[in-house]
């Protein structure tokens, strides 16, 4: 049964000059259709990626898994629940905003950098009221640092204290904290030097496993997405063009914009994890 059903999701954005000006110039709206009648599904403890150019429409979806944004047609159900349903109260709304987290594309901008790392990654434990004894949240806060491969010293330090890899670490504890049965990684490794993608995306894996953790991984990088994917679907123009499991997808494409992406990758199997 699948943990996360995307149903043809879709989502305009209104580029139109004022209504004012509309009616001096004679312009007619100008809507963009970022993405299409989008469908997906995902498996819980599985990889689904999402792999296309700039502009495909992957961030968009990624904000609308995520409740971050609601669709302008279609739906998402997580665990059977539609995260978009008007109807749901706070605390139901609470609990899918708890299960669902987010690791962002550049871990310099994702991090308050007045803030101590400690502080970081205590703000969903205590957002979500998950810990209330200050003893037991400084011990969670710890053993968050010690999953991701940093130490419990690092809380009084501050994010420009770290390098690029490390500060992704601490967003990865950071969404952990919440307790999450799902992890939405949109672009992750794009700001992450080869030797160190390696490394995150190992952390990864190696999170997946024991927390039985289910990701939609956001890539334009198919030697990325190689490592990482059960399932691959394509995104062009806001369409998905092409879906399969990732290993026929990457030796057996279908479409002519995937075999350009591959083609244009030369580099897969590269990441070595």
């Amino acid at each position: 049964m699948s943990y996360v059903t995307a149903h043809q999701l879709t989502r305009h954005f209104d580029l139109s000059d004022p209504w004012i000006v509309r009616q001096i110039t004679g312009c007619q709206k100008q809507i963009l259709t970022a993405v299409d009648q989008v469908s997906f599904s995902i498996k819980k403890g599985e990889t689904y990626a999402l792999v296309g150019e700039s502009g495909s429409g992957k961030s968009t979806i990624a904000q609308m898994v995520s409740g971050l944004l609601r669709p302008s047609m279609g739906s998402v159900h997580i665990d059977g629940h539609d995260f978009h349903d008007g109807g749901l109260d706070a605390m139901s709304l609470r609990r899918m905003r708890q299960r669902v987290q987010m690791v962002f594309q550049s871990p310099y901008a994702s991090l308050n950098p007045r803030w101590k790392v400690g502080d970081i990654i205590l703000e969903p434990i205590k957002s979500f009221h998950l810990l209330d004894d200050t003893q037991a949240q400084q011990k969670r806060v710890a053993e968050l640092l010690d999953q991701v491969g940093l130490s419990a010293r690092d809380v009084n330090k501050y994010p420009h204290e770290f390098s690029g890899g490390q500060r992704q670490r601490i967003s990865i504890a950071r969404a952990l904290a919440s307790q999450p049965e799902m992890i939405i990684c949109d672009e992750p490794t794009s700001a992450l030097d080869v030797s160190v993608q390696a490394q995150v995306l190992n952390l990864l894996k190696e999170l997946q496993r024991e927390f039985l953790l289910t990701y939609l991984f956001i890539s334009h990088d198919l030697a990325v997405i190689s490592t990482m994917a059960n399932t691959i679907g394509v995104l062009k123009n806001g369409q998905l063009v092409e879906e399969e499991a990732a290993s026929k997808l990457l030796t057996n494409p279908k479409h002519d914009y995937t075999k350009m992406l591959l083609s244009s990758a030369p580099d897969i199997g590269s990441i070595k994890i």
